[in-house]
C-alpha cells in the first residue's frame, strides 16, 4: 500500500511531461510554409542595359541614365543615388576647378564621395567624351 503514491506521483508526472511535450510539439508542426511571391522584374538585378534606358522625374525634369557627370547640371546629379544639392555642387565645383572628368574614380577626389558612394552610382553615370 505505501507504494501507491509513489506510482501515481510517478504516473502524474509522466502525464503532466507527456501533454506539456505535446502541447509545444503539436503547437510548433502546426505551422505552415510562408510562401512569398514575388513579380520577376524585383527577382532580378538592374543590368547596365535596363539601367541605360531607365528614366528618373526630378521635379519638372527627365533625366536619363547612364548620366554623363561632365555634362550634367545640379539638378541631374541629384538624381543619382545618395546625391543632394551639397554633393551636386561640390562636383560641379570640381569640374569648374579641374576640368573634365576622365574616370568615374575621380569622384572620390571630391569631398563627401568615397568608395561605397562611388559603387553605388556606377550604374548610372558615364563620362561623356
Amino acid at each position: 500500500m505505501k507504494k501507491q503514491p509513489i506510482y501515481l506521483l510517478f504516473l502524474a508526472g509522466a502525464l503532466f511531461a507527456g501533454i506539456t511535450l505535446g502541447f509545444f510539439l503539436g503547437r510548433n508542426l502546426t505551422r505552415g510554409d510562408v510562401i512569398v511571391s514575388l513579380p520577376e522584374s524585383m527577382c532580378t538585378e538592374p543590368t547596365q542595359a535596363s539601367t541605360a534606358a531607365s528614366v528618373e522625374t526630378t521635379g519638372a525634369e527627365e533625366v536619363s541614365f547612364p548620366l554623363d557627370i561632365n555634362q550634367a547640371d545640379s539638378e541631374a546629379l541629384q538624381a543619382l543615388p545618395g546625391i543632394g544639392e551639397v554633393l551636386a555642387g561640390r562636383i560641379i565645383a570640381y569640374r569648374d576647378e579641374n576640368g573634365p572628368f576622365s574616370s568615374p574614380d575621380q569622384l572620390m577626389n571630391v569631398e563627401g564621395i568615397g568608395e561605397k558612394r562611388l559603387e553605388a552610382i556606377l550604374d548610372y553615370i558615364t563620362i561623356g567624351g
